[in-house]
């Protein structure tokens, strides 16, 4: 599938010298990546840890997505000359007009929450109990079409796609495939014409779930990581931090809460670790220590206000390795690295 308009769009922030995913920072070879899949009409699966930008840059994909004039007032968003759904195809059979709207390009996107508890009725669709007591229930008119099919003609962003069974993995071969639904009574498929946008969270996760070859097949996998330096993850924490009116954040305790959660992913204490402290939990302490100030009475961040606050904030987002001495004490992990990394000799 190519999105109606994406091609353009994309190419006149090009001709611009503009980045079109630039609210992305960094991630050049994974912005890249998505970009390419994207305009080749390909399904693209992001994989990396929690807290490094999947969703981020879904979203952002989806503030760029043209809007589309001229479409059915349907779930489907049908073309008038060419509908797809039955309700569309009955009006246009029977010679009624159908009535057209405007969509914008956030209309165009639609979220799934990757969950076990996800059913293919949540994704395809499920009877309507009062629509089926009025027309039966084999009856397209009781059908309400799910999530998946709401997305015909947009992208569909399905995160943390490995968090659900191998049995609802089998439920999209078809529409990824295909571009079709077919749901089990009705006689009709169903349109199922979308790019789709996946996270996977990587396999030593709790709760996920081994995505199967011909699944995989269905995708372009695009890698995204930490932040290559430590200079961009500032700019991330300046950028999008929230900042507490009154408190100042000193570039020396910046540069000391910098150190504390890079280091949790590098070596020596990343060896330690099956998942260091993410973007998202650098961002937590960043606003956590201004709280802490604050709450002390304090107009400036200091150590000691990130120390009081690191083991909480950074605990829970930290996953120790099972060869480690710390397995399953991540505060006494996280104790131990506070008091090497911000020791005085550390600066």
């Amino acid at each position: 599938m190519n999105l109606e308009g994406l091609q353009e769009t994309l190419a006149n922030y090009l001709e611009k010298s503009e980045d079109p995913l630039g609210a992305i920072m960094g991630q050049e070879e994974a912005k890249k990546g998505v970009l390419a899949s994207i305009l080749a009409g390909h399904h693209v699966l992001l994989e990396g840890p929690p807290g490094v930008g999947k969703t981020t840059l879904a979203r952002h994909l989806a503030s760029i997505l043209p809007a589309v004039e001229a479409v059915a007032d349907c779930p489907f968003h049908c073309r008038p000359s060419d509908p797809v759904c039955p309700a569309c195809r009955e009006k246009k059979d029977k010679g009624d007009t159908l009535e057209t709207i405007s969509i914008q390009g956030g209309q165009r996107f639609v979220r799934i929450q990757g969950s076990p508890d996800l059913t293919a009725e949540d994704l395809l669709g499920d009877i309507d109990p009062s629509m089926a007591f009025q027309y039966g229930c084999h009856d397209w008119r009781a059908f309400t079409p799910g999530k998946l099919l709401k997305g015909n003609r947009g992208i569909v962003f399905f995160d943390e796609l490995n968090r659900i069974p191998e049995k609802l993995q089998n439920a999209l071969l078809q529409v990824l495939e295909e571009h079709t639904a077919t749901i089990g009574p009705y006689d009709v498929d169903y349109a199922a014409d979308f790019l789709m946008l996946a996270t996977m969270n990587p396999l030593e996760h709790a709760g996920v779930e081994e995505l199967s070859d011909v699944l995989l097949d269905r995708f372009d996998v695009v890698t995204m990581g930490y932040p290559e330096t430590a200079l961009l993850e500032r700019q991330i924490l300046l950028k999008y931090g929230n900042r507490l009116d009154g408190i100042d954040f000193p570039d020396d305790s910046l540069d000391k809460l910098l150190v504390a959660v890079r280091s949790t992913r590098e070596d020596p204490w990343g060896k330690e670790m099956d998942q260091g402290a993410s973007v998202r939990a650098a961002l937590a302490l960043y606003e956590k220590a201004q709280a802490q100030a604050w709450l002390r009475g304090d107009s400036s961040v200091t150590e000691e206000h990130l120390r009081n606050v690191a083991v909480s904030t950074m605990a829970g987002r930290i996953k120790t390795s099972p060869e480690s001495k710390y397995y399953d004490d991540a505060v006494g992990l996280v104790e131990e690295l506070l008091q090497e990394v911000l020791s005085p000799s550390k600066g």
